[in-house]
């Protein structure tokens, strides 16, 4: 008797990942050190439409990032769904936040806006709405919170690249958006994950925080503040650059083994 299971993920790995990843082995060094970091972050931005990308080691960390640039600390409140994976809660308590759990819609298993709503207080900083399993959430009535609150939407986009609503791709609607390129996500470079926004200086904070506080442009070595490590390699850079030019083919191979 055979096993009949079919897998739910995996990596679709093809020569172009090998050949990429190769050469950022040979030559993604000394004053070619980024190369590849900065091919995979324009990319990545242009298929989101979104102004700025930030490659990082994982989305869990992207989250982190995203909190800290937002000012989020102790004694503030950030709204999370009630069903997801604990990476998505977790860095609010880092910083010394308080996760409060909303209900999930029963359509799209997705974050309730009517139960966020009715959660918010003086003390809520930030909704982190995640897009599970590549499902999405109303994004029109989140939005519309998010602006007569005045309250930033970090979008959960772990497992939603290639997901879209109203034609609009999933990573586009947060002030802040994050993915995951774990190797059971659809793209993968085997760990890694990625901060994507609009908001010019949500940006530039963020790539002060995740180089140790150390001023974009600024000095080697000299560092303003306590921050944090957080870097994808040339060889992670180099894999999600091939896989993302084959992202369509990813997407669609998906949709096959999920009919």
């Amino acid at each position: 008797m055979t096993d009949a299971r079919i897998p739910v993920s995996g990596p679709w790995i093809t020569e172009r990942e090998v050949q990429y990843v190769a050469d950022a082995t040979r030559s993604a060094w000394y004053s070619k050190h980024h190369v590849y970091h900065d091919k995979f972050e324009r990319a990545f931005a242009e298929y989101l439409g979104v102004k700025h990308t930030i490659a990082l080691p994982s989305c869990t960390s992207a989250i982190h990032l995203a909190l800290a640039a937002l000012g989020v600390g102790a004694g503030d409140e950030v709204i999370v769904p009630d069903v997801t994976w604990i990476a998505s809660a977790a860095p609010v308590t880092y910083l010394g936040g308080t996760t409060v759990f909303a209900d999930i819609d029963a359509l799209n298993w997705c974050i309730d806006p009517a139960s966020v709503e009715a959660l918010l207080t003086p003390r809520t900083r930030a909704i982190i709405a995640v897009e599970l399993y590549g499902s999405m959430p109303d994004w029109d009535a989140l939005r519309d919170l998010s602006v007569r609150y005045e309250i930033p939407i970090i979008e959960d986009a772990a497992e939603a690249i290639g997901s879209r609503y109203r034609n609009r791709p999933a990573g586009s609607f947060g002030q802040v958006s994050v993915f995951s390129f774990h190797g059971s996500k659809t793209l993968t470079t085997g760990e890694g994950g990625l901060l994507a926004t609009d908001d010019t200086a949500l940006f530039q904070r963020a790539q002060v925080l995740r180089d140790h506080g150390r001023p974009m442009g600024d000095r080697y070595f000299r560092n303003t503040e306590v921050a944090f490590k957080y870097k994808m390699s040339s060889m992670q850079a180099a894999l999600g650059l091939a896989q993302l030019k084959q992202i369509d083919k990813l997407v669609a191979r998906k949709r096959e083994i999920f009919g």
